[in-house]
């Protein structure tokens, strides 16, 4: 029996945790909070969670509004974070 390719929605591109260690990296040695986005926006319906960034909703939501020491702390909690399946 022939099955097709699965199609999920580019998440198959979604950064790995080596990603978010190194970008935590960056963020402790620069100073400088970005976003952690990676344009691949799919919300997990089960848990809230990007398949992209690995943040949850709540914490998207109020990003903008976050100070510097409250950004670092979701930053450091991304690398220990699984993916979404």
């Amino acid at each position: 029996m022939a099955t097709g390719p699965v199609i999920r929605d580019g998440i198959e591109h979604a950064p790995d945790s080596a990603f978010f260690v190194a970008r935590l990296a960056e963020v402790e040695a620069t100073g400088i909070v970005s976003s952690p986005c990676v344009n691949i926006c799919k919300i997990d319906p089960y848990t809230s969670v990007c398949h992209g960034c690995r943040r949850t909703l709540d914490e998207i939501a109020v990003w903008g509004s976050l100070g510097d020491a409250d950004k670092r702390l979701v930053w450091q909690q991304l690398p220990g974070r699984e993916p979404p399946v």
